[in-house]
């Protein structure tokens, strides 16, 4: 059985293209649509959505860019890996 992933990585994204493809990705969750500059905004909207409280997913305050929080959401939604 072949377990979905999350396909969206940070690297060569703007913050709008990785929001809209969480959008896109996890449509019938209410997930904000913004821009960079509300980006925690966003996450927090996400993070405490009650779709994904089986996860958690982190609140963004603790992270100083949209990418390391969205990095470890991607890990989080995809689980941890062995390279």
């Amino acid at each position: 059985m072949m377990q979905q992933v999350f396909p969206y990585g940070t690297d060569f994204m703007s913050w709008e293209d990785w929001n809209g493809g969480f959008i896109m990705w996890f449509g019938e969750a209410p997930i904000p649509l913004s821009s960079e500059e509300n980006w925690t905004e966003a996450a927090a909207a996400i993070s405490s959505l009650p779709s994904f409280a089986k996860y958690p997913l982190p609140q963004p305050y603790r992270f100083e860019t949209w990418q390391e929080w969205a990095d470890e959401v991607t890990q989080i939604l995809n689980g941890h890996t062995n390279s």
